[in-house]
């Protein structure tokens, strides 16, 4: 069955916050190790039975683009079609610049894993190929994985890219803070986010109970909760200046001033939970090693709801096929995507990195079941909910409308003079 994913504008560029989910940062890798020529597999014709070798670009760099490389070695030494794939893994701002003219050229990848938030461009651009056979082709079962992952994928009812991973934000708590303030559980509403928050800072202590950094992306989360919104994604109508909205950053504004160090960044926020200053963190799933590595007694929980249920920012990561790839080329891409979707494969690299699981089957296996970290995050999944990934301006709708806002706000401006003026910059963006 196929998901159609609702656009009103191309989609484009987004902020690194959702790519974090997609190959960690923008960092520079010197260790790439594709050779030139593999870039010009995709040309080539392969009779059944020959070996053959594909190449994939990539923006994974850091610890979860070794366990990338890993995977894929495996497989090149496992499979029994003789494919090999070669991996070249670059930043994204150079992927992006190189990738458009690649295909055009024909010298491109034989296929090419980024962050779902291009798959609209990439298909109204003609830079991608629909793959719509894949799941019939490889015999793999699409029903067996969630909708709204899977959804992300798909472009107006067309299928042009393969998942291979999904995050959104949760709730990250420190557990002996919880325990020393006698509190028992995470906070499951808003309210009692803000009572669980006030209760454990202690501010003459350095003790904060919740991070509210003024560069956070996902404060939408907090709209939705209480029925807001930012865009209506049917209509592009700019929806921000409402009353809801407003109640909600006014206690937002409150509560930050409370529970949150003033002037507080993202990679701040970071720092302070690993230091154990702060009780509750909203973050992603890549968190998860560094704090494994520092034996931190934390747990993980869904986002809070607010008056009009729980909701979190999603992203994540699909594969996609270059227009123009042979049939050849793209049979054994096919190949190695079905491979990347067993439950084998996805159970490693969650294992290894923390991120969620959306295999409906590998939800019951063992040992997922009995990893806490890993249940909470996959239980956690089915809150998710777009986040500008279908816009053309969905990098400035951060950079130049949300960010600010926030920053503002958190610095005791009036807030509905603010939602006004960022309602104009966004409808602006919108219009143009």
């Amino acid at each position: 069955m196929k998901k159609k994913v609702i656009s009103i504008l191309l989609a484009g560029l987004m902020g690194v916050t959702l790519l974090a989910g997609c190959g960690g940062s923008n960092e520079k890798n010197s260790s790439s190790q594709a050779s030139t020529s593999a870039s010009t597999t995709g040309n080539e014709d392969n009779s059944e039975g020959e070996e053959i070798t594909i190449s994939l670009w990539t923006v994974f760099t850091g610890s979860d683009g070794d366990v990338l490389r890993e995977i894929i070695d495996n497989y090149n030494k496992t499979n029994q079609d003789g494919i090999t794939v070669e991996i070249d893994i670059m930043d994204n701002d150079t992927l992006q610049s190189k990738l458009p003219s690649a295909v055009t050229s024909g010298t491109g990848p034989s296929f090419v894993l980024v962050g779902i938030e291009y798959i609209q461009e990439y298909a109204e651009n003609g830079m991608i190929e629909p793959i719509d056979d894949f799941w019939e082709a490889t015999g793999t079962n699409e029903d067996n994985y969630y909708e709204n992952v899977v959804a992300k994928s798909y472009v107006d009812g067309t299928l042009y890219g393969v998942p291979m991973q999904y995050n959104l934000q949760y709730l990250y708590y420190n557990k002996d803070l919880f325990e020393s303030a006698g509190i028992d559980k995470a906070p499951t509403t808003f309210d009692e986010l803000a009572e669980d928050a006030r209760a454990l800072t202690n501010k003459d202590a350095g003790q904060y109970g919740l991070a509210m950094p003024n560069d956070f992306g996902y404060y939408v989360q907090y709209l939705w909760g209480n029925g807001g919104d930012v865009i209506d994604t049917s209509t592009g109508e700019v929806l921000l200046n409402s009353q809801e909205n407003i109640d909600t950053l006014t206690w937002l504004q409150d509560l930050a001033g409370d529970v949150s160090p003033a002037g507080l960044t993202s990679a701040d926020a970071d720092t302070m939970f690993q230091a154990g200053q702060l009780a509750m963190l909203i973050s992603g799933p890549w968190n998860i090693n560094v704090l494994n590595g520092l034996g931190m007694n934390y747990g993980i929980a869904a986002m809070p709801a607010g008056s009009a249920g729980a909701y979190s920012a999603e992203g994540g990561c699909s594969y996609m096929v270059p227009k123009g790839t042979d049939e050849a080329t793209k049979e054994a891409v096919y190949k190695f995507m079905a491979y990347w979707m067993s439950d084998d494969v996805l159970k490693e690299w969650s294992m290894r990195n923390g991120f969620p699981v959306w295999s409906y089957s590998l939800l019951e296996d063992a040992d997922i079941k009995d990893n806490e970290i890993l249940s909470s995050v996959s239980a956690a999944s089915e809150i998710g909910r777009d986040w500008h990934l279908g816009y053309k301006y969905g990098s400035q709708i951060d950079a130049e409308v949300m960010i600010p806002m926030m920053e503002n706000i958190f610095l005791g401006n009036d807030v509905t003079s603010e939602v006004e003026n960022a309602t104009a910059k966004l409808t602006d963006l919108v219009n143009q």
